[in-house]
């Protein structure tokens, strides 16, 4: 839709990716989903029902999921040629014994013994064991250190990947800004956070939140303001006493007659950096700069080392700008970055990367990254996360930590080389023992025996996944994360 008239913040970091709310005023474009922060906006509707974008990404995952064909287990096709190959061998050891049998006594008996012994010792048992029992061990591994695989075939898949997608908002990063540089001018640093804080008690705006929690952070509690209005978009004015406090963007205050011309070079600066950055004036004079920022979980870097020892290239995409998402991505150690993507586009970036012959695991939250967990080779969704995300992803990082993945990859790959064991231990058994049943060296008692023991070695060999844990290694990490890290400066801005 398009607003008629009126002002607010609208979060779209839903449906775009964007961390930060947008200011929205007449005749700017809004979308369906997004959520208006601190203001009201007479929207007229320019597409409803089925063409909203919400309605066009949830057919994006629909049509997506239609068109992902059923992987074919390997195992389910070689067991039926096995048991073909089987009845075939039963009835040339029954034929051949008829014939080559030298006492006319036991002729029938003597060529029959073998032949259900062959029957007998070929049942696929520990064929048919080989891969479920693994994928049920491994799958509840995985449980216990919170990742959940909806099926054993994203638990077989997962372990093939090539390359592994991010969402930024939510997924790398806290969804949720946080304060990281305090430059106060001629006031102290506690002094300035009180004072924003003042202007900002009163606002459910995602940057007053932050603001918030850093006075709590330094033990500092605001006072009530006698006079409180919030410029949609734009920032919030306070009155204490006999202080008038302005908290917003550049052009609030300077509209408001603040000079920021000296503190220009620490904006552009800051927001290079692709940071937020929310000016305070007292009674018209710039005291300070705060600058908000979505900040990396503080795993995101020892994830991103660990995914590049196991060979795993790495890609963030995102819908937010290109100097926040390349800020970030720099920090965690990720190279390649595509940004500004709308939630369709984020589907055709993934198939235009399959089409390159990689297989991809895509790894968001939000409504905007549905379609393109769905495209994925295999969609991995934070616990966190919307509705259709969960839906859409064939993994889901229960502690909603991004560590899960590490452990998610780890216990895939060490469930495929189980299944590999468990099946070598079953054509090994097959291949030995067939033919000694066929030239009537294993009686069809001794035969069952030994079908049941294959059984059994197979299962043990899965039931030992359980005594292996995934190992995530944290040593060199140079990463800290900027939620961790607070600028100040009293020097001259």
């Amino acid at each position: 839709g398009i607003v008629v008239f009126g002002r607010s913040s609208v979060d779209e970091s839903a449906i775009t990716g964007e961390s930060v709310p947008i200011g929205k005023k007449q005749d700017d474009p809004v979308i369906g989903g997004t959520v208006s922060i601190d203001g009201v906006l007479h929207i007229q509707a320019l597409k409803v029902g089925g063409d909203t974008v919400l309605s066009q990404i949830v057919k994006l995952v629909e049509d997506a999921m239609s068109k992902k064909p059923p992987m074919q287990k390997m195992v389910d096709k070689v067991s039926g040629y096995f048991a073909f190959f089987v009845l075939i061998s039963a009835v040339i050891s029954f034929v051949g014994w008829y014939f080559f049998t030298t006492s006319h006594v036991h002729h029938f008996g003597a060529s029959l013994i073998p032949s259900v012994a062959i029957l007998v010792v070929a049942c696929p048992c520990a064929l048919g064991l080989a891969t479920p029992t693994a994928v049920m061990v491994g799958m509840g591994k995985s449980a216990r250190h919170g990742v959940l695989f909806k099926s054993g075939e994203s638990l077989e898949m997962l372990g093939k990947i090539h390359t592994v997608v991010f969402d930024k908002t939510g997924t790398i990063t806290l969804g949720k800004p946080q304060v990281t540089d305090v430059i106060p001018v001629s006031i102290s640093e506690n002094q300035l956070i009180e004072l924003a804080s003042i202007a900002e008690k009163n606002s459910e705006h995602p940057i007053a939140n932050a603001i918030l929690a850093k006075a709590k952070q330094e033990n500092i509690v605001p006072a009530e303001a006698d006079d409180f209005g919030i410029v949609p978009g734009k920032g919030t004015k306070a009155r204490h006493g006999d202080r008038l406090i302005l908290v917003g963007n550049s052009s609030f205050v300077r509209q408001e007659g603040v000079v920021i011309e000296h503190a220009q070079k620490n904006i552009d600066k800051l927001e290079k950096e692709g940071k937020t950055v929310i000016l305070v004036s007292l009674n018209s004079n710039l005291v300070g700069i705060i600058a908000i920022f979505d900040t990396p979980r503080k795993e995101a870097g020892l994830v991103m080392k660990n995914l590049k020892k196991r060979g795993i290239n790495l890609i963030m995409l995102t819908g937010d700008n290109s100097n926040t998402a390349n800020t970030i991505a720099k920090e965690i150690g990720i190279d390649t970055v595509f940004a500004n993507v709308l939630p369709d586009q984020k589907a055709e970036v993934i198939s235009k990367l399959q089409m390159n012959g990689a297989k991809i695991a895509m790894v968001g939250d939000g409504i905007n990254d549905a379609a393109a967990l769905t495209v994925a080779d295999i969609g991995i969704a934070m616990g966190a996360g919307t509705d259709l995300a969960i839906e859409a992803g064939k993994v889901i990082l229960i502690r909603n930590d991004l560590q899960g993945l590490l452990s998610a990859f780890d216990i895939s790959k060490k469930t495929i080389s189980k299944i590999k064991q468990n099946l070598a231990y079953a054509f090994l058994y097959n291949v030995v023992l067939i033919p000694l049943a066929g030239f009537g060296m294993l009686y069809p008692a001794i035969a069952g025996l030994a079908m049941a023991a294959s059984s059994i070695s197979v299962t043990g060999s899965s039931l030992m996944l359980k005594r292996w844990t995934p190992k995530i290694d944290s040593k060199g990490l140079d990463y800290k994360s900027s939620s961790n890290v607070l600028h100040t400066s009293n020097a001259n801005v």
